[in-house]
């Protein structure tokens, strides 16, 4: 069998992506275990949140941003 650069690469590839989709599920999995006596809910799966203390996101701003005519005629109001 001949072994050409073009198939290490592809083979670096795909054990490069094996890896990362690896390590993502791990994460995932780990997560969902419970540590100690709080539950890691979260998707880093530290541990260190709780219902307690938990640190609630704010909410997007409302902007309103109006579109309007640049140049040409304005609408007469009749």
């Amino acid at each position: 069998m001949l072994v050409d650069w073009q198939d290490i690469a592809v083979l670096l590839i795909v054990l490069a992506a094996l890896a990362y989709v690896g390590r993502r599920g791990w994460a995932r999995v780990r997560s969902m275990r419970v540590r100690g006596s709080t539950d890691a809910a979260c998707a880093t799966g530290c541990g260190s949140c709780s219902s307690a203390g938990a640190i609630t996101a704010r909410p997007a701003s409302a902007n309103i941003v109006q579109i309007e005519r640049t140049g040409g005629r304005r609408p007469v109001a009749r």
